[in-house]
């Protein structure tokens, strides 16, 4: 059976085209919408339902760095990027600087040069800063918790340097971090490239996810004690208790799904199959049955949801290290009929460990992958879907 197969019976072509317009239409007021961008020949002509790789960084290249298992991402839909942030820090990495990949020119570049922990500073205000005019955030871990407002046109990121703190991993801050009163929710304007700290209490999301709904504009948090909300449409948005977590666990992801407007998480760092869905409008979260084939328990894993399919797309790589080798598993997941698929001929050549970085494109209606390739080199995969 193909991904289009597991669907069929509930999509046809003209409820996916509708879908589609509908995406576009709830972002309309953001101005973001896929006719703007540049279109590439190459992902148009994928073959269907196998991984490509469409880059890897070389040396000579204008911007290249090793990916960071412990960052997250975010896909830029009015510029078509993938949006990198976040560090493993542990007092070896210090990248604090977003880094975009262009998909229409297949190149990576940056905001800025990753500011020197000698600048690290906290402000009068008892918030944590970095660069020359103390703008910025410190390095941190922000897994998945780097999401994109479409109606402001900006990232969203809801975590904080909690593995600075010193006698965790290094003391390399350890003169500043008393002195720090707040660590807020970092929002960073990308027309601008300019960091703002909402002046909002904030409600950290490490290790766990945030998602953007894109038909009520919030940012929807889930984390072990609860599930939060984010509406980014206030001058000075502040995040908002709504209702229990089922999933008690870290190390989860989680999808909107657009078609159903609801919102998916999975993973768990004990290792789960099992599948969430929070409902916004009845503020009921919920652990789904699944009665059929599942993958192998995951956690930290890369997560998509696929607009036109109406599927949540997920990497699993296998528990044993023996069964590792076989690579990454690619599964999708229908909510209508709550069942999983494994698109067997979607296998990476090896696992993706740790990884926040999947990404789907409604111009190109592909799936966008950041990831560490068989070598260690920074690579990006894309996959069409029959």
């Amino acid at each position: 059976m193909s991904c289009s197969q597991l669907v069929s019976a509930v999509a046809s072509v003209t409820v996916t085209k509708c879908v589609a317009v509908l995406f576009v239409a709830t972002l309309g007021a953001s101005g973001v919408q896929a006719a703007d961008r540049a279109v590439n020949q190459r992902l148009l002509e994928l073959p269907n339902d196998r991984w490509v790789e469409i880059h890897r960084q070389r040396s000579d290249d204008a911007v290249t760095f090793p990916r960071q298992a412990h960052g997250g991402s975010a896909f830029d839909l009015k510029r078509g990027r993938i949006v990198l942030f976040g560090s493993d820090t542990h007092g070896t990495d210090w990248s604090n600087s977003p880094r975009y990949f262009d998909v229409a020119s297949f190149t990576w570049g940056r905001a800025y040069p990753d500011d020197d922990p000698s600048s690290y500073r906290v402000r009068q205000d008892g918030i944590p800063v970095a660069g020359s005019d103390e703008s910025r955030p410190w390095a941190m871990h922000s897994f998945a918790a780097v999401t994109y407002d479409a109606l402001n046109d900006q990232i969203v990121v809801a975590s904080y340097p909690q593995h600075l703190e010193p006698g965790r991993f290094t003391g390399a801050v350890a003169h500043l971090w008393r002195k720090i009163s707040r660590h807020p929710t970092w929002v960073f304007d990308l027309e601008t490239e300019r960091w703002r700290a909402l002046s909002s209490p904030a409600t950290h999301f490490f290790p766990y996810a945030t998602t953007f709904d894109s038909h009520r504009a919030i940012v929807v948090g889930y984390r072990n004690d609860g599930i939060y909300e984010l509406a980014m449409d206030q001058k000075e948005p502040r995040w908002t208790y709504i209702a229990a977590a089922s999933n008690r666990g870290y190390h989860t992801n989680a999808v909107y799904d657009s078609r159903r407007r609801r919102v998916i998480v999975a993973g768990r760092h004990d290792l789960s199959n099992d599948i969430f869905i929070y409902d916004p409008l009845t503020r009921r979260d919920r652990i789904m049955p699944t009665p059929r084939q599942r993958p192998p328990k995951f956690r930290h894993a890369p997560m998509a949801f696929h607009q036109r399919k109406g599927v949540m797309v997920v990497l699993v790589d296998h528990a044993s290290k023996v069964a590792q080798r076989i690579g990454a598993a690619t599964w999708a997941y229908d909510p209508d009929v709550d069942g999983w698929l494994r698109i067997a001929s979607a296998t990476l050549p090896f696992s993706v460990g740790m990884n926040y970085n999947l990404h789907y494109d409604p111009l190109h209606n592909a799936l966008l992958l950041v990831c560490d390739d068989a070598d260690g080199v920074t690579a990006v995969w894309a996959l069409k879907l029959s």
